[in-house]
């Protein structure tokens, strides 16, 4: 029988800013003085700093030191990049997440009524339909908005909010597991696949895209590091895209996949709003050699997705 290996205790002390400071001299940073770097390490922690000066060090040492030529700019360019990044990526985002709720609430209610997400018979796993049922009511019941109490004050609690208003009041996690949940029997499914390109076979795919934006917009939510990062949820490759695209990406776990997901995504909720022209600036910010941590591939701009994205 298999045992779980004895795991050593954490045992490193805080450290004044100051000492933080020493350290990162200790270890070969260049380019900028302790007062410089005791100003950033008072706004920015050490550890949140940690997740930009890792590639410039050597991790298989145990004092890590950074690697020979590296000075400051680089490290304070990628966590501007970063930020700059998430910013634009969360505006996107937005937009998406605004068209889903609105598309998940219309068809299903047309066809299910006001109530239909406390239906357990439309959704194929029941389990996960309780959770998300109750993850709902949870988001309802603690919101603050004017609209939430006002129904509370107003209609009778026998009857659940409609899904116009339940909706509302929760997340762009909920909304994609929900419709992820929905079964694929449904016109109301397929309609709102339909609405973002795909078919009733292809859904998943979809599904699957939702599942990994979400990740991606909570990162940005939280402003949590995204430029280089592993997004831990896979987004299915289709098979048979519509339209431009892009014939392949080097890593789905990268933010690169995420972007051509959201490109395209744009192209149904909000066609007027062009990402490419707003992403190519900040890109241009990379050195050549950071572009594969993104997942970009060398021809990223002469792929058909954002060649269309570009002049359109």
């Amino acid at each position: 029988m298999m045992t779980d290996p004895i795991k050593p205790e954490y045992k490193k002390l805080p450290l004044s800013i100051e000492a933080q400071a020493d350290l990162l001299i200790s270890r070969g940073l260049q380019g900028i003085d302790k007062s410089g770097l005791f100003k950033n390490l008072e706004r920015v922690s050490y550890y949140r700093w940690r997740g930009y000066t890792y590639p410039y060090q050597d991790n298989s040492k145990p004092d890590t030191p950074f690697l020979p030529g590296v000075v400051w700019d680089y490290i304070d360019s990628d966590y501007c990049l970063d930020r700059d990044l998430r910013i634009l990526i969360f505006d996107a985002l937005e937009r998406l997440e605004v068209t889903l709720r609105s598309q998940l609430v219309l068809h299903t209610s047309l066809d299910h009524g006001a109530q239909w997400y406390a239906d357990g018979t439309l959704f194929f796993n029941a389990t996960a339909w309780e959770r998300d049922r109750n993850d709902l009511f949870t988001d309802w019941n603690r919101s603050k908005d004017d609209f939430v109490e006002h129904h509370k004050r107003t209609y009778s609690d026998s009857n659940p909010p409609p899904a116009w208003k339940v909706f509302e009041a929760t997340s762009f996690g909920s909304l994609s597991k929900f419709f992820e949940n929905l079964r694929t029997d449904l016109p109301c499914r397929n309609r709102i696949a339909g609405f973002w390109g795909f078919g009733r076979h292809s859904a998943r795919v979809l599904s699957s895209w939702f599942h990994h934006l979400n990740v991606v917009r909570n990162i940005c939510a939280h402003h949590g590091r995204l430029y280089n990062r592993i997004i831990k949820v896979t987004p299915i490759f289709p098979s048979k895209p519509l339209g431009a695209w892009v014939r392949n990406w080097p890593d789905p776990n990268r933010v690169y996949a995420s972007l051509c997901i959201i490109i395209k995504l744009l192209e149904y909720s909000s066609p007027e709003y062009k990402l490419v022209p707003r992403l190519k600036p900040l890109l241009a910010r990379l050195r050549p050699a950071q572009l594969p941590s993104l997942g970009f591939p060398p021809d990223w701009e002469s792929q058909p997705l954002f060649i269309k994205g570009s002049t359109s």
